[in-house]
């Protein structure tokens, strides 16, 4: 494999995306607004509220499957076949506890959220439906990735916001019924696994073989391995976001710390696409070319750091000029404004190091990962309850912002480490 090849066709697919996602963003998503209202978007933005642990539910598979994908013990339809009893199991067991928690009324949204019953009731089960396709999503996606197909899933998550974003434009002419907006993304995410079923069956050699107990316990414990790591990186953000309805019962003010994330994330996700296909290339080269792959590291390191501080200096002097086009109150943009920077600098600074926390991850240095992701929970709890006299919006933005700070030295730091030993066992 040509791995300069392959990272020119992933940044060229990923500045694709971006530029594609971000001119949708700042075309329609104020024109949206305007039409449906801040209220209606942050209903909208509610039901991908679960997904978002789909990561953490998946019990590790999504990297293990990358991670095996090099390994000589077992073959990747093995793999693959595992994956997927385990990813139907985990399925069903989320099944089960979800019909039993409503069946009890336990009410997930909290009671004082601004939405009638049935709106509740829709946006609840429209959710879950969304979090099962996202967990056979993220199953498809990691094997496209192992596969070194990173760039078809960056085309596919680019299409996603235009067509979520336009359906909504074209919906907000003929209806105003809150529950066609709450089912138009389990719609669409419905239909991306469509796309990734039929592009693995035509790309890719993979099938479904029959496996026994020993190779489905052994994918099993290699993800539950990571499933730590999964519990630090994909809980926070959304146990975060539930939080913070709750506390607030606000679906407007939710929009607002929705469009920060969702801004801040897309400024940033350039310098994290520089590092995502490296985990597949770590995880097959790493132990044959330790040296050559830390040289790699530093390079995606030094011009990730130069896109970062490029982006900090852009938002600083057009960022108020293009969330302008949103069109919000005066007090609303200045919050806006404000999350936004903060995050662009919190979140950046850990996506500028990401290629070093992915060499960790290829070199199956999963405890050092942990323990280095562990900061981010620790020291945004912290700080929140240190903040108590803080604005709640800002107090939770300034939390995690400086626990991700925090993290971004750590890595830096334990990754120099890390180069100083191989360079002393390269001079023995």
């Amino acid at each position: 494999m040509d791995i300069k090849s392959y990272l020119k066709k992933n940044v060229f697919a990923s500045v694709g995306k971006i530029l594609t996602v971000s001119s949708v963003t700042l075309l329609l998503l104020p024109i949206i607004i305007q039409k449906i209202g801040l209220d209606l978007y942050g209903i909208i933005s509610l039901t991908l509220l679960f997904s978002g642990v789909s990561s953490l539910i998946d019990l590790g598979l999504s990297q293990a499957i990358v991670l095996l994908s090099g390994d000589k013990k077992i073959t990747s339809n093995q793999v693959i076949t595992s994956a997927v009893y385990i990813n139907l199991t985990i399925i069903s067991i989320i099944s089960i506890v979800f019909v039993l928690l409503n069946f009890i009324g336990v009410d997930l949204l909290g009671e004082n959220i601004n939405l009638n019953s049935s709106e509740k009731y829709c946006l609840l089960i429209t959710g879950f439906f969304i979090l099962i396709f996202m967990l056979l999503n993220n199953l498809c996606k990691s094997i496209l990735e192992a596969n070194y197909f990173m760039h078809v899933v960056n085309f596919s998550l680019a299409l996603f916001t235009p067509v979520l974003y336009l359906t909504i434009y074209i919906l907000s002419f003929f209806t105003d019924n809150v529950l066609v907006y709450i089912i138009t993304p389990l719609i669409i995410t419905s239909i991306l696994f469509v796309f990734y079923v039929v592009y693995i069956k035509m790309k890719t050699d993979i099938k479904l073989v029959k496996v026994g107990r020993k190779q489905i316990i052994y994918v099993l414990k290699c993800s539950l391995r990571f499933l730590n790591l999964g519990v630090i990186n994909s809980v926070i953000m959304p146990v975060m976001r539930y939080l913070f309805i709750l506390m607030v019962a606000d679906v407007g003010m939710y929009a607002i710390f929705d469009l920060s994330f969702k801004v801040a994330m897309l400024a940033n996700s350039l310098i994290v696409s520089l590092s995502v296909p490296m985990f597949a290339v770590f995880s097959k080269l790493i132990k044959e070319k330790a040296a050559e792959m830390s040289k790699i590291a530093f390079k995606i390191f030094y011009i990730s750091l130069l896109v970062y501080v490029a982006i900090i200096v852009g938002y600083h002097f057009l960022g108020e000029t293009i969330l302008s086009y949103l069109r919000l109150t005066e007090n609303n943009l200045d919050v806006l404004y404000n999350l936004i920077f903060i995050l662009i600098v919190s979140i950046g600074s850990v996506a500028v190091v990401e290629v070093f926390y992915r060499y960790f991850l290829g070199d199956n240095q999963l405890k050092k990962a942990f323990l280095i992701k562990l900061s981010v929970p620790i020291t945004s709890v912290i700080f929140f309850f240190l903040m108590s006299d803080i604005e709640i919006i800002y107090r939770f933005i300034y939390a995690y912002g400086l626990s991700l700070v925090i993290s971004a030295i750590i890595i830096f730091f334990t990754f120099m480490i890390e180069n100083n030993k191989l360079k002393k066992l390269n001079r023995c």
